[in-house]
Formats: structure tokens, C-alpha cells, sequence
């Protein structure tokens, strides 16, 4: 496809090969305090953290009275405090969300992004690397957002497991003043194993590919958790009451989501930009959440949310690509064969 990039289109095969590392930016840690932090965080996610334990962690929303969604984020549980991996976006917002519940509770919130570098290393090399970096062999065992602490060549280094869908993916967070350091062994730890450097346009598309929402991106609120099919990975039905819970609960016992999240494979060379209306025989039927030239595809992959009873293989849908234009899109299953 013309608008392809071949480096990109290269480095993708090697990622699909072996894998690839980055340094993170834009996300944001929160530490949380006080020994009321389970039962209080239990309260106010989708997903149950009362029973987790010091190594445990998982995905949860947090939503408003109305169910809508005010933030999603990994919560990793320790033996004396909590850590809450959010969107950097959202930082400003999820501290204030909080601090109005600590009424009565001992919790204490702090903003402690600053002190810590954040890498990934992500395809089927990766427990490979992380045994490279001499942080265990263990670690594809793993249950998703489970965390170890360990040290690389003398660094200190938290190692946590958070797959991109299908993709296995290892999050390693280092102290921040030995953030250059770590990434010189990370890069020789990979190029080992012939893993490669993953610029975010790259990202963003392996993320797409395997159907994996964003935040801010595709979860925002305009968002009811359930339509974003992150329920297996976000939501629990048997842990009791929680902000927003009657609404998510409703859901689930009616059979009932007005519309979900989609994978679009639009036909042309121009990627829709964010929010971009989908139609159905001339009505709006939906909106474009992120979009990227998919490498897999050969073609313009898109992430949108649909209207539940059009979402059929054969069910023809336009996506707007300008003021004046749109663009023939069929729903495609995700993620795509190169990654399932």
C-alpha cells in the first residue's frame, strides 16, 4: 500500500518475529497508602482488590454514579502500599476522583510519576529478554498485571506483566535517575534476541491490530465499561457493591449493550481521525476512536464503537475521512491472524 512506510513495514515483521522494547512516556503512577487502601480502592473499581495480595495486582475502571467511565488503570498491590498505573492524561482528574472518597478512610494519595522510568518489551521474546536482564524464567507464567520485584545488573527494577492482548508484553519500571542506565542493558539484552526499538506510531499500530482500546483514546466518558469488551480483563460480577455497579450490573442481566467496541477495516488510503462518524445507510451509527495504516492489513485499520445490532459481517458501513467524504468499512474480527 502506497501509504505505508517501508521501515515501518519492516520493523513490524520483526516485531512479529521476535519482538521490540520502548521507553514509556505518558503514563503515571499514584501511590496509595493507609491501612484502609483495599477496602477503600475495592469500593471504587470494577474489579476486585480486597482479595489481592502483595504481587497480585489487574485492570479495573473507575465509573460515575451513571456508569459512565472516569478513568481505567492497572492497580499493583504490595505488601505496605498500592501502586495505580494511569494515562498521564488522567492523573489530574483520577487524584480528585479519589480525594473525594477519602472522607472518613485512612488512605493517602501521592503523584509519584516523577519517580520512576518506564519501559516495555513486548512479542514472543520477551520472557526471553526478561531472563536476559537476569530478572527470572518464570515470567510467561505470569498472571496478567502480576509483579515481582528484581534487580538487572544491580538496578532495581519492578517487573510486571501486562499483555496487549494477545502480545506478551513485560512492563518494567526502574528508579528514574538510573533510567539511562537500565536502557543501555535493556537494548543490548534485546538485540540478543534480535528484538527491535518500537517508535509509538508503531505502537499504536500493533495495539490496534490486537483490538486492544486505549485510554482516553477509545475508553472515555462517553464509555459504559462493558462496551469497551475489556469485561473478562476489568470487571467483576461477584465482588458486591461499588460506585457505578447498578448500571454495570443492569447490563449483564439484561443481555442488554446498546453498542461495542469494533474493529474497522476502511477501505482507501486516508485514516479517519479520531471521533470520526461511522454511518449505515445514511445514518450515524457509531464514531472512530483510533485508526492507524495497519501493517497486518496492508490497509486502514480502525478501533470504533457501532451500534450492538449492526455489528453482522455483512452489515455495510461508511466512515467519514474528511468534511465532504467517506469511505466504504466492513467489520473485521480482531485481533488480526498475524497476532492471534
Amino acid at each position: 500500500m502506497p501509504g505505508l512506510d517501508p521501515q515501518i513495514v519492516e520493523t513490524h515483521a520483526r516485531v512479529r518475529s521476535a519482538g521490540g522494547y520502548r521507553r514509556v512516556s505518558g503514563r503515571s503512577l499514584i501511590l496509595v497508602t493507609g491501612k484502609d487502601r483495599l477496602s477503600w480502592l475495592h469500593n471504587l473499581t470494577t474489579n476486585a482488590v480486597s482479595t489481592l495480595k502483595p504481587g497480585d495486582g489487574n485492570y479495573a475502571f473507575a465509573i460515575n454514579v451513571q456508569g459512565r467511565t472516569l478513568f481505567d488503570l492497572n492497580i499493583l498491590v504490595f505488601a505496605e502500599h498500592i501502586w495505580l498505573d494511569i494515562d498521564a492524561r488522567w492523573l489530574a482528574a483520577a487524584m480528585a476522583h479519589f480525594n473525594k472518597y477519602t472522607i472518613v478512610e485512612d488512605v493517602k494519595l501521592a503523584d509519584i510519576s516523577a519517580e520512576w522510568a518506564r519501559f516495555e518489551v513486548l512479542g514472543s521474546a520477551t520472557a526471553e529478554c526478561v531472563n536476559v536482564l537476569g530478572l527470572g524464567s518464570n515470567f510467561a507464567a505470569f498472571a496478567n498485571v502480576q509483579h515481582v520485584a528484581g534487580r538487572a545488573s544491580g538496578v532495581q527494577v519492578e517487573l510486571v506483566k501486562d499483555n496487549v492482548g494477545p502480545i506478551l508484553r513485560a512492563v518494567l519500571y526502574v528508579p528514574a535517575g538510573s533510567g539511562d542506565e537500565f536502557e543501555r542493558l535493556l537494548v543490548a539484552a534485546a538485540a540478543k534476541l534480535g528484538m527491535c526499538a518500537i517508535e509509538d506510531r508503531l505502537f499504536e499500530a500493533t495495539r490496534i491490530e490486537a483490538g486492544r482500546p486505549a485510554s482516553v483514546d477509545d475508553i472515555d466518558d462517553q464509555v459504559i465499561p462493558p462496551e469497551t469488551l475489556q469485561v473478562e480483563r476489568g470487571i467483576s460480577y461477584v465482588k458486591g457493591c461499588y460506585l457505578g455497579q447498578e448500571v454495570i450490573e443492569r447490563m449483564r442481566s439484561r443481555g442488554s449493550m446498546a453498542r461495542r467496541l469494533v474493529g474497522l477495516k476502511v477501505e482507501g488510503e486516508v485514516v479517519p481521525e479520531h471521533n470520526a462518524p461511522i454511518f449505515a445507510g445514511g445514518k450515524e451509527v457509531g464514531r472512530v476512536t483510533s485508526a492507524c495504516l495497519s501493517p497486518a492489513l496492508g490497509g486502514v485499520l480502525a478501533l470504533g464503537y457501532v451500534k450492538t445490532l449492526l455489528v453482522t459481517p455483512e452489515q455495510e458501513l461508511q466512515v467519514a475521512v474528511s468534511e465532504n467524504q467517506t469511505s466504504c468499512a466492513r467489520i473485521v474480527t480482531l485481533p488480526v491472524p498475524v497476532w492471534s
